[in-house]
């Protein structure tokens, strides 16, 4: 009987076991019977949240995938029957990933969250989401063995309230199937200068699957010059029934200083008004180019996200 307890693989808490342990009863892991609330709780900032709501939109309820998959935390108000146990109204939630997002959250809940992820010892891509609650999470979580590569602690939240304020260049439009092999290059590049290193050199199959998922839904918008190469590539990489958010804008270096960057991001900003009634972006506040850009189209603020890169 020694033996074989010496075999024995040591006793682990489940997952909400742990955050409740760590949180002191203030978060959990949600379920099923959490969505409605979850969902409700998204659409109070379609914006802020284009990412929750558009991966519920795709039939993800808010019970955890599997051991160890994905998972939404979440934290209900006081005196709700969720704190014995049973799903209640949210107060702020935050969905666990290879990336972490709250959700509804401020400093406080936010930093109960990095309290509760750091318990279930994961790792992780990177947080990003509203500025106050992530860099209190980050605060927390930061406690562990998890070091930042970067922390992007100003990134303009913008939304285009109407008609782009330029015209919208006629020659952006979807990027064709057959042209993925122009469209994978720009992609590296942009993403590239924008992080620090190549897609492809973790998980390169995910990557170009990635791209041609974007390509086949129509939302990578290219133009391309005379020869075929792209000059301007931009995605809609996050798409809800309520919000549209551009990502991935790129002009090609040898084109830039020419104008071409405000008209090809009406464009668009233009194509995903047909899509979603709001388009939103962000961008690091230091990329004055960009933002100059985006003011010049008819973006306006409406909040400041935070990054921090893992």
């Amino acid at each position: 009987m020694a033996r074989i307890l010496s075999r024995a693989r040591p006793w682990s808490p489940s997952p909400d076991d742990a955050v409740r342990r760590a949180t002191g009863g203030a978060v959990r892991v949600l379920s099923h019977a959490d969505t409605t609330a979850l969902t409700a709780l998204a659409a109070t900032d379609p914006v802020a949240n284009c990412f929750v709501e558009s991966t519920l939109e795709k039939g993800r309820d808010a019970s955890p995938v599997r051991s160890g998959g994905s998972l939404f935390l979440g934290i209900s108000g006081a005196g709700s029957p969720a704190t014995l146990g049973r799903p209640g109204a949210l107060e702020a939630a935050c969905w666990v990933g290879a990336n972490v997002v709250p959700i509804g959250a401020d400093a406080e809940s936010g930093a109960l969250f990095g309290v509760a992820l750091a318990a279930l010892h994961r790792r992780f891509a990177s947080v990003y989401g509203p500025r106050e609650p992530v860099l209190h999470l980050w605060r927390e979580l930061s406690r562990g063995p998890q070091q930042a590569r970067q922390i992007r602690d100003d990134q303009p939240l913008m939304v285009l309230p109407g008609e782009p304020a330029v015209e919208p260049s006629p020659r952006v439009r979807p990027a064709r199937h057959d042209e993925f092999s122009a469209v994978l290059p720009a992609c590296v590049s942009m993403f590239e200068e924008e992080l620090g290193f190549s897609p492809l050199q973790n998980g390169a199959v995910q990557y170009r699957l990635r791209v041609e998922d974007l390509i086949r839904n129509g939302w990578s918008l290219v133009d391309l010059d005379e020869t075929g190469q792209v000059r301007f590539k931009a995605d809609l990489g996050v798409v809800s029934s309520n919000c549209s958010q551009i990502q991935g804008v790129w002009v090609a270096p040898e084109h830039r200083g020419r104008g071409l960057a405000a008209p090809a991001v009406a464009a668009v900003a233009e194509h995903a008004r047909g899509i979603a009634p709001w388009v939103s972006l962000y961008v690091n506040s230091f990329n004055t180019a960009a933002l100059r850009t985006y003011r010049t189209v008819g973006f306006e603020q409406v909040g400041t996200f935070a990054t921090v890169l893992l």
